[in-house]
This record gives C-alpha cells, sequence and structure tokens, in this order.
C-alpha cells in the first residue's frame, strides 16, 4: 500500500507540472472537477470484477488513501511553484492570494472588491501579486499597458461562452468582425437619430421631475429607469415606460439578480462556471441562464417583426409590435440584418445571441419585450443591483451635483448660453460641464476594479518594472483616479483641474474612463451625451438638495458589482426661482 500511496503522491506531482501548469484552465473546470471526483471510483470498480469476495470496507479505505496521496502531492506542487517558482514571486502581496484566487473570492464577499484593492495598494504599493498569475497594477500608466494591442483579454471575457459577442470573447479576430457591426449601429448617421430619440426621453424625465413637485425621489432608481428607457429606444426600437410609468420591470429585476453573481466571483470566473455547469436550476443560477433565454427570446421576437419569413427558435410571434425595418433601424436590427446575411449556422447563432445578450446584460430592453414574456420567467426576485454603466454614471453625477453646488454653479452659467439645453451635440461642446463630468467619473468610475488582460509572450515593461509575459495583469480605474503620483490633492473633487488648472494633473494617463484603441468602448458617445443631458435639464431647471446629511451612503454603500452600484442617495428637485 505504501508504494501505491507514494505513486499516487508523485502522480499528483506530475499531473501539476505536466498539464495544470501549462494554458488556461478555466472552461474546462467542471470537466476537471467531475474527472476528480469520479476516477477514485474506478480502483474498487476494477477490484470488484476481478475479486469475488470484496471488503468494501477497507477497499474504500484504501482507495480514499491513494486519493488523499495523490491530492496532497498535487497541493504540494501547486503551493510550491505558486510560492517559491512561478514567474511572480518577488512581486509583492498577499500570500494567500499568491496560493489561490480564492483568497480574493473571500475578501470580495461584499461586493467590495474595489476598496480591497485599494486596501492591497496601500499595503504593498503600485505592482501587488493579487492572484497566483495576477498582478494589479497601481501606477498613472497602468491604463495605457491595459490597452497595449499586444495584450489579450482574460478568462474574464469567456463569460458567456460558447455565445461570444464584441464585449465576451477573448477572440481578436471575433472582436475585430462584431466591434465593425457595433461601429456601424453607432455610427455618426445613427447617432444623429438616437440623440433625437433621446430628446424624447429626457421630456419624459423632465415631467418625472416636475410631478414631484419638490418631493423627494429616490435617484437611483429613477436613473435606472431612464437608462433603460434609453437603451430600449435605440437598442430595440421600443421604449421600456418605466420612467413615464414610474415603476420597475419585473424582468428586469430577475436579470439584476443574476448579476450580483459577478460582485464577488468575477475574480475567479471559473468559479460560476462550476455553478453553470453543476447547479443550473440553484438561485441565482437558474436567473443567470433564464436572462440568456430571455435574450434570445428577445432577438427571435425582433427577427420575427422586421423579417416575418425569417426562422426562429422561440415561440415569440406576439412578444413584441414592432414595425417593419425602417429607415432609421436601431441596434439589434442591424445585427439581426448581418445575421441573416450570412450562413446562419450555430456558430452566427451563437455570435447573435451573445451580442444582443450583451445589451441586455447591460439592462437594455424594452417594456414590450418584458411585458410579453414575463410568463416564461415568473418568479421574479426584486433586487436592484446592475451592470449598467450609463445608470450609476447617472446617480454619481447628481450626487456630486447636489454636493458641489459652487462648482455646479459654473456649469449652470455655462448652459445659460445654450439656447437648446436637449441638443447633444451642443453641450459636448462645453468644457465646464464636461470638465464636472471628467471630476465625477475620476473619483466615482462605473467601472470600478474589473477589466483584465494578459500580457504577450515577451511579456510588457511599465516605467522599469517589467511584467513577465501570460501574466493576468489588472488596472482598478477606481484607484487609478485616487494617485497622488497623477492628481494634486486626489481625493478632493476640483472640476477646474480639467479646465483652468491643469497643474492639478500630473499624469493624464491615469483618467481612462472609456478605455483607448481597438478595445475603447463603442458605446461612449452615447453614454456621455445622456450624462450631459440630464445635468443640463437638472442644472437649467432644478436646484438640488439632499433630504438626510450630504449624501454620504452614495459612497459608503457603493457595491463592487462587475460596475458600480451606488448607496442610496435621495434628493429634492425644487424649481429655480
Amino acid at each position: 500500500m505504501a508504494t501505491y500511496s507514494a505513486l499516487s503522491f508523485f502522480a499528483g506531482i506530475a499531473v501539476h507540472q505536466a498539464i495544470f501548469i501549462r494554458n488556461d484552465w478555466h472552461l474546462h473546470a467542471p470537466s476537471i472537477v467531475l474527472v476528480h471526483l469520479l476516477l477514485p471510483l474506478c480502483y474498487p470498480l476494477y477490484q470488484a470484477y476481478h475479486t469475488q469476495d470484496v471488503d468494501f470496507l477497507p477497499l474504500g479505505l484504501q482507495t480514499l488513501g491513494y486519493g488523499s496521496a495523490y491530492l496532497i502531492g498535487l497541493l504540494c506542487s501547486i503551493l510550491t511553484y505558486r510560492l517559491f517558482f512561478h514567474r511572480l514571486y518577488k512581486f509583492p502581496g498577499p500570500r494567500l492570494a499568491a496560493v489561490s484566487k480564492l483568497w480574493h473570492v473571500w475578501k470580495c464577499r461584499h461586493s467590495l472588491g474595489h476598496l480591497v484593492l485599494e486596501e492591497w495598494h496601500q499595503q504593498y504599493g503600485p505592482f501587488v501579486r493579487t492572484g497566483p498569475n495576477e498582478l494589479t497594477m497601481f501606477h498613472p500608466g497602468a491604463a495605457e499597458l491595459m490597452d497595449n494591442p499586444k495584450s489579450m483579454r482574460s478568462d474574464w471575457y469567456d463569460l458567456i461562452h460558447p455565445r461570444a459577442s464584441a464585449i465576451f470573447t477573448r477572440s481578436k479576430a471575433v472582436h475585430s468582425v462584431r466591434r465593425k457591426i457595433w461601429d456601424r449601429a453607432l455610427s455618426q448617421a445613427s447617432l444623429v437619430e438616437y440623440y433625437r430619440r433621446f430628446k424624447h426621453q429626457i421630456r419624459n424625465l423632465d415631467v418625472c421631475l416636475a410631478d414631484s413637485n419638490g418631493a423627494p425621489i429616490y435617484v437611483n432608481e429613477l436613473m435606472y429607469w431612464y437608462a433603460f428607457d434609453n437603451m430600449g429606444d435605440f437598442g430595440f426600437g421600443a421604449d421600456f415606460g418605466m420612467v413615464r410609468d414610474q415603476r420597475w420591470v419585473e424582468g428586469a429585476l430577475m436579470m439584476r439578480s443574476a448579476l450580483t453573481l459577478l460582485g464577488p466571483f468575477s475574480p475567479a470566473i471559473w468559479i460560476p462556471r462550476l455553478g453553470f455547469a453543476f447547479v443550473p436550476n440553484l438561485g441565482k443560477v437558474r436567473h443567470w441562464f433564464k436572462m440568456l433565454d430571455f435574450a434570445d427570446a428577445c432577438t427571435d421576437a425582433r427577427m420575427k417583426a422586421s423579417y416575418p419569413s425569417s426562422n426562429s427558435n422561440h415561440k415569440c410571434e406576439n412578444v413584441v409590435n414592432h414595425s417593419t425595418e425602417s429607415a432609421n433601424p436601431d441596434v439589434s436590427s442591424i445585427f439581426i440584418k448581418e445575421f441573416l446575411a450570412g450562413p446562419q449556422d450555430q456558430h452566427s447563432r451563437r455570435l447573435l445571441s451573445g451580442d444582443i445578450a450583451t445589451m441586455v446584460v447591460a439592462g437594455r430592453y424594452p417594456r414590450s419585450l418584458i411585458t410579453s414574456l414575463t410568463s416564461l420567467h415568473s418568479p421574479y426576485v426584486r433586487l436592484t443591483t446592475t451592470s449598467d454603466t450609463t445608470a450609476p454614471s447617472l446617480t454619481i453625477l447628481l450626487y456630486h451635483l447636489a454636493r458641489y453646488p459652487e462648482q455646479a454653479a459654473r456649469v449652470r452659467k455655462e448652459l445659460s448660453t445654450v439656447a437648446d439645453t436637449a441638443d447633444a451635440r451642443v453641450l459636448a461642446t462645453l468644457p465646464e460641464l464636461q470638465a464636472f463630468i471628467n471630476e465625477s467619473q475620476r473619483l466615482l468610475p462605473a467601472i470600478l476594479s474589473f477589466g483584465s488582460r494578459v500580457t504577450p509572450p515577451e511579456g510588457l515593461t511599465l516605467d522599469g518594472t517589467f511584467i513577465p509575459g501570460g501574466v493576468k495583469i489588472g488596472a482598478p480605474r477606481y484607484s487609478l483616479g485616487r494617485l497622488s503620483d497623477a492628481y494634486v490633492r486626489p481625493h478632493e473633487f476640483i472640476a477646474e483641474r480639467w479646465t483652468t488648472r491643469p497643474d492639478l494633473i500630473k499624469d493624464k494617463r491615469s483618467f481612462s474612463p472609456f478605455a483607448t484603441g481597438r478595445m475603447s468602448c463603442v458605446g461612449k458617445n452615447l453614454a456621455l451625451a445622456q450624462l450631459r443631458l440630464v445635468a443640463a435639464l437638472v442644472l437649467t431647471k432644478y436646484k438640488l438638495s439632499f433630504v438626510d446629511g450630504n449624501g454620504e451612503l452614495v459612497e459608503d454603500d457603493m457595491k463592487d458589482q462587475l460596475t458600480a452600484n451606488p448607496g442610496k442617495l435621495v434628493l429634492q428637485f425644487k424649481p429655480l426661482e
């Protein structure tokens, strides 16, 4: 038995050195777990088949001993390599994080990942080993390095595999092709049409604020409604009607429940994939699959509306009431048109599904779709978390407008010179307005910590620090916006640093809210247009004031759940005299 135990021990070492130490295995995590659970059964079954009289108790203990020896060998090899021989072993960081990403997950169990990373930054410096093969950078040039064209996307971008989209893919070829479709969907000609639709949505918001008669308003909720209405309008050509009706749509709340998975588990994306494989009908994992099925049903409904003769996989004839293809198509119709012009095979279907799911994950689908599909996804869990970037950005912007009235007054004065404050293109030319938005995004960005890349085989160098090849790298925007190496008085809200006080910015590389290059946010112009329009509406018509305190809950209770989920903000909107 001792011989077989020794062989099992060395087998564990061999498996790590020959297999697990190489390449990415996150997509195979369910198979690996399953094999390690079933493989120990092979020995007792073999003995039972070849031996007539089998005593299963000692045989089971013997099998347990061999399995334990294998696991001890495997874990010893993993620990020794990661602590003493890994290419990142010289970088500082929590020792437990170097051993396993599970430590990072545990620290993020309350969805405060941005604060966890900032604490490690203060303790260990600008380059911190935050995982066995992960380095997080707190350096002004980190964002620029992340956008290096030689860098590759990390395992996180396989989140919806086998579906894929311009965002959720690690393939540069797939990203390039899908990005071109997004560029067409959000072309300058399309933006003109979308900006026209924004005027309708801003009027709805204005009516809602006016009807409040100065009563307290739960801003977080209202801004989610407004953002979703906008995206439903230009995404699917149908309005949510959430601002108008002042209520949540149940389908959106169900989706919010699914996305709370990403708060604690995004640091180790293989954990959600284990849940997807083994417990697909359990709690929030079940909501995740319903969310994806919902996106597919939305796609088929939109396809059937524009192309009645097309084939679809869901029974969705009565899901949505759209007109046929118009001169001003919405975003989804452009992707559907591209799909129908191609081979329409399984691969193409997954790409279409992935891109539409990306819109749905961002909370961007119209009320008419959800209302018709409620029977497919009941009951819904009422949660108000979100991964949409525009909604939290709007909430944070209004929080800053209320907290810093003197700086907001300069923006109000600038807006007084504008004839039409509902013209997104005119608002884009106002420096004071943009400066205020920049400062808001610097201190509390919509994406607090998530986003990662893998360095190319030859590695990368940042200001003399060499980062080896094949290493996962991150650069949390929450921390980058507060670097003393990049900003003077980094924790203070000073909008003038973007206009008349450029000396307060030491290193502009640290500010990259929408990324740069081929990985830049394709919806940047739409997001900024919505921020400017809401700010213009509020500042030209209303005086903001906090109901309780100074809105400190916005920051104190903020969650890092893929994107920022601000704490409760309640404001009064009193008409200007």
